[in-house]
């Protein structure tokens, strides 16, 4: 059986009309506009805490893939959540816009289903740059240890092996 892990957009955009949804409670939180709390009142949502393995779990695969840059704490919870529905039995497919999320989910091969743009095809990976000289930066600092110029997030496409 599915369960469909709804990000704010589906609930902003109307797409929530999933048979078994669920979410995480900073979604919710998310939620301010009125049509949209009154949108949440009609919809048959769970709203539940994923378990700390699977953060950290996702935390992992996000610092690999240099998206941890790009997601936010919810988007993070959100992703744990799908881990722990698979973890329960159930087959989870993520409803989201969110590239970043899309991202860290085909690595962690969890399914997703777009709301309004067409979703992503590659998976990719962030690396901080430095803006001057464009040499490859660690983590942990704001301003190229070289030359001093600023750090940027530069998309590399992963490659695999056809295996």
């Amino acid at each position: 059986m599915e369960k469909y892990i709804i990000d704010s957009s589906a609930i902003f955009f109307r797409k929530g009309l999933y048979p078994s949804m669920v979410t995480v409670p900073e979604v919710i939180k998310e939620i301010r506009d009125s049509s949209s709390v009154d949108y949440l009142s009609f919809i048959d949502l769970e709203v539940k805490e994923p378990d700390g393995s699977c953060v950290e779990e996702i935390e992992k695969i996000a610092k690999r893939s240099g998206d941890i840059y790009r997601l936010s704490e919810t988007d993070i919870k959100l992703l744990a959540l799908a881990l722990t529905v698979r973890k329960e039995g159930f087959e989870p497919v993520i409803v989201t816009d969110d590239y970043s999320i899309q991202n860290v989910a085909k690595i962690a091969q969890l399914k997703t289903d777009s709301i309004i743009q067409k979703g992503i095809s590659k998976e990719f990976m962030w690396i901080r740059r430095c803006r001057g000289c464009k040499r490859e930066v660690e983590d942990g600092t704001e301003r190229c240890p070289i030359c001093g110029s600023e750090i940027y997030l530069s998309r590399v496409k992963i490659k695999r092996d056809k295996t």
